[in-house]
């Protein structure tokens, strides 16, 4: 049994939360997310209780600190929706078209994580700090690590949910910018396989995150699925020939033909590749 910090919603008119709808009586997924903060105290102060800084616009399910002295809080009940993911919106939790009736908010549970994201003005990476290809592969950014509390926090969280939602299988989790991937970047870097095996067991899935975690690694996949990018090969500059071979192959994979690496990218080059035995 979780010990929540409590800092529930109302659920009342002009606050970010809502009963579900008759189209999604229950969360199909888990969106995971990260606060952009570097403590739990302010992602409360933005989201949680009755007056949040982002009152009647955003919220979300839970919020998991970096420390057990932190802990988890909780600001919305599973038996609610919050309104955590929608705006720029263009992939369901399945990696399909997406519209207002399948937003984040309205078909998955919204988890915050506490992490500062990655490496800009005023937040300088550290050592132990890894690179990681933006969703559109122009650039990559450096991201912290979760500790391992907060993983452990994590998998508690995770199978206190799959208890409540025991239709939630490893293949509904994803990150923010894997539904909203021409607006967001959370949670790159995420630790997908501890989690994912904490919370649904060993060999519940496969890494389809580190393989091709820097632009020369998905360039390098996108060659061995039989995709020409020229001359220029797998040289780590995402340039227009390497945005149409990924289009090429989303719309060959009947996929929504976008120039995004998300995780359902990942997950049919994956296979595909497993199928082609490289």
């Amino acid at each position: 049994m979780i010990n929540f910090n409590d800092h529930l919603i109302p659920v009342e008119s002009g606050n970010a939360v809502s009963r579900w709808t008759n189209a999604y009586p229950r969360p199909m997924g888990v969106t995971w997310h990260w606060t952009a903060t570097w403590d739990l105290a302010t992602c409360r102060k933005i989201l949680g209780g009755s007056d949040p800084l982002r009152k009647g616009k955003a919220s979300a399910h839970y919020g998991v600190g970096r420390t057990r002295s932190e802990g988890i809080d909780r600001y919305v009940t599973l038996e609610n929706r919050s309104w955590h993911a929608g705006a720029g919106q263009t992939l369901t939790w399945e990696g399909k078209p997406s519209d207002s009736t399948s937003s984040g908010a309205r078909t998955t549970v919204g988890i915050e994580t506490v992490n500062i994201g990655y490496e800009r003005s005023g937040v300088p990476a550290k050592d132990d700090w890894t690179v990681w290809a933006t969703p559109d592969c122009r650039q990559e950014l450096a991201i912290p690590p979760w500790p391992d509390e907060q993983i452990e926090m994590m998998v508690e969280l995770g199978v206190y949910i799959l208890g409540r939602c025991p239709d939630i299988g490893p293949l509904d989790h994803h990150g923010h910018a894997d539904i909203c991937p021409g607006r967001k970047f959370d949670v790159m870097g995420f630790p997908w396989m501890r989690v994912l095996e904490g919370i649904h067991g060993d060999d519940c899935t496969f890494d389809v995150w580190t393989p091709y975690r820097t632009i020369k690694q998905r360039q390098q996949a996108l060659i061995d699925l039989g995709y020409d990018l020229g001359s220029w090969g797998a040289d780590g500059a995402w340039g227009r020939v390497s945005s149409t071979a990924l289009e090429q192959f989303h719309e060959d994979n009947d996929m929504v033909t976008d120039p995004y690496w998300t995780v359902f990218t990942a997950r049919a080059a994956y296979r595909t590749l497993k199928t082609q035995g490289a």
